[in-house]
């Protein structure tokens, strides 16, 4: 059904691009939010570790404070043995160097170990023999006072983890102690709780040897142990700390792929909401755009009539489906005119067929009856008779010409010789008969009886058995691609009326009968409409006719189309 043919192309049409659409958009979220993860859990890293690493700074400039001040490292070599008012004063005092801690609740942030056995240990001071050394300590005791030794892993003080690093204490060269800063742990995690943690994943921190020292899962709806934090689920992304501690930030790429299935699940609600926009708006233009047509289809199949009388169409309006009717008009009006026609050629070719058929003659039959005539009269010696049947026998000879309608040209001039002589003793007249063709022109090909029927109409009706010395001139020769043939007589001649009544295919009696008629039918069926016939005629002065044909050669006839055609004299 029409209508529904286009509704279904509307429909495919339309659904094509949109889903191409939705699978662009998808894939484009995809990648947006892909790459918004991606920046995220950079930005977090890259932020989390430069607000930690300030804290850091914080720490190590007031521990480059605490190592080169003058007061300390003169008084942290003093001798305080029997000065117990110096000793206490000079404790006293350390703390206004030190300031108050940085983390309130902790009790020793920062301790100064001293070799000095003579000081007073307190708040801030320690002896170094007291204090067993690990291998930071040890280590930092050799360095110079610029470099900054770390411990690896977190330190643990009345319950609570710190960063802590160690500085050496040098006086002139000489180690006159060491200082350890320990750093909160808790600011550290306040600032990966509160900037570190991407909104949909999590972030962790590792110590110098890899170990996890801080997991933040708060986000996840289930436990992930830290071991799984790798690149394969997760979009990762790292900072580094001044002590040698990572940060990592993670978002999964679950959740991710959750957010892009989510926007797709709206964006596909949309398309379906748009799908029924457009089955119901394709409907509706489908049946808008085919009623008409349809209308008009249903009518050409319920009245058979309105095909063979295309006025029975009636076209209003100037829309499509009114030009599609006007044309279809057209083409039925050009349709019913080509079959009235084949129709009249059909008519026209069973009368020429039936007159061929009632005319032919048995060959053989006509030969032994002519044989049998020829030998009377060569027994009684009437030597016209036989002449004049000899003159019989070769014409039909030529003219039957074994069942074919093609001949050559010699054939055919050799048959109108035979013609002229059988008029001759037939009318007791003698015929002139002068013929002047182009020796290479006598073997090309012709349809049979193509001059024979203008030598008749020159012999029956031009000269009319009344003309004194009646004479035909026969003319042939090549012109380019085309053979010419002129043939004049010297008989009464005709008019102009009398023409123009012989070349229209409608008017039935009068001059050269049907012959001629059939000879320029013959002549454009066979060569096409650029061939044919002229008569020019001037009474009393005779006819001139010429005939125009290919120049073809016997064994190219088949290449025509079409069958021989029939001929009526």
């Amino acid at each position: 059904m029409l209508r529904q043919r286009i509704f279904n192309n509307l429909l495919l049409f339309t659904l094509v691009p949109l889903m191409l659409i939705l699978i662009i958009v998808c894939f484009t979220v995809s990648q947006r939010n892909i790459k918004s993860a991606k920046d995220e859990v950079g930005s977090r890293a890259a932020e989390s570790a430069e607000l930690i690493n300030r804290l850091l700074d914080k720490y190590i400039d007031k521990s480059s404070f605490i190592i080169t001040n003058p007061y300390l490292l003169r008084n942290i070599q003093i001798n305080y043995k029997g000065e117990m008012e110096q000793n206490y004063y000079f404790s006293t005092n350390i703390s206004s160097i030190i300031g108050e801690p940085f983390d309130g609740n902790s009790k020793r942030p920062i301790i100064i170990y001293t070799s000095n056995e003579t000081l007073f240990e307190g708040k801030f001071l320690e002896h170094l023999a007291t204090k067993g050394f690990p291998p930071a300590m040890a280590e930092t005791l050799k360095a110079p006072s610029s470099r900054i030794v770390w411990e690896q892993a977190l330190t643990e003080k009345n319950d609570r983890k710190y960063m802590t690093f160690y500085r050496n204490i040098v006086d002139y060269k000489s180690s006159v102690g060491l200082l350890e800063v320990n750093i909160p742990y808790r600011e550290v995690e306040r600032e990966l709780d509160v900037r570190g943690t991407p909104s949909q994943g999590l972030v962790l921190a590792l110590d110098a040897s890899g170990h996890t020292i801080y997991f933040s899962n708060l986000t996840l709806k289930k436990d992930v142990a830290a071991q799984e934090i790798t690149s394969k689920h997760y979009y990762l992304s790292e900072g580094e700390l001044k002590n040698g501690h990572t940060i990592i930030t993670a978002i999964p790429k679950s959740a991710i792929y959750r957010q892009t299935i989510r926007t797709g699940g709206i964006l596909l609600i949309c398309f379906l909401f748009y799908i029924a926009v457009i089955l119901l708006a394709s409907r509706t233009s489908s049946r808008k755009i085919t009623e008409n047509l349809e209308r008009f289809m249903n009518r050409l199949k319920n009245n058979e009539e309105v095909l063979l009388h295309e006025d029975l169409i009636q076209i209003k309006g100037n829309n499509e489906v009114s030009v599609i009717k006007s044309k279809f008009k057209e083409l039925l009006s050009r349709m019913n005119e080509i079959y009235r026609e084949m129709v009249d050629i059909r008519l026209e070719k069973s009368r020429a067929e039936l007159e061929l058929l009632q005319s032919r003659i048995n060959p053989h039959l006509l030969y032994n009856s002519l044989s049998v005539i020829k030998w009377n009269a060569i027994w009684s010696k009437d030597d016209k008779t036989v002449r004049m049947i000899n003159a019989l026998t070769n014409y039909y000879r030529k003219a039957l010409n074994k069942g074919n309608d093609i001949l050559t040209i010699a054939s055919e001039l050799e048959m109108i010789q035979e013609y002229v002589k059988i008029n001759t003793y037939a009318n007791s007249c003698e015929y002139r008969l002068i013929i002047f063709v182009e020796h290479g022109i006598l073997e090309y090909s012709t349809l049979k009886h193509l001059l024979q029927p203008i030598v008749e109409n020159s012999i029956v009706h031009a000269f009319n058995l009344t003309e004194a010395n009646p004479q035909i001139r026969i003319k042939g020769y090549r012109q380019g691609e085309d053979l010419i043939f002129v043939v004049t007589d010297n008989g009464c001649g005709m008019t102009k009326e009398t023409i123009n009544k012989i070349k229209d295919p409608a008017y039935m009696a009068g001059y050269g009968g049907y012959g001629i008629k059939n000879l320029i039918r013959r002549i454009e069926s066979y060569y096409g409409p650029s061939y044919g016939v002229e008569m020019e005629s001037e009474v009393g002065a005779g006819t001139k006719v010429t005939v125009k044909i290919a120049a073809e050669i016997q064994e190219h006839r088949q290449e025509r189309k079409g069958g021989p055609v029939p001929e009526n004299l």
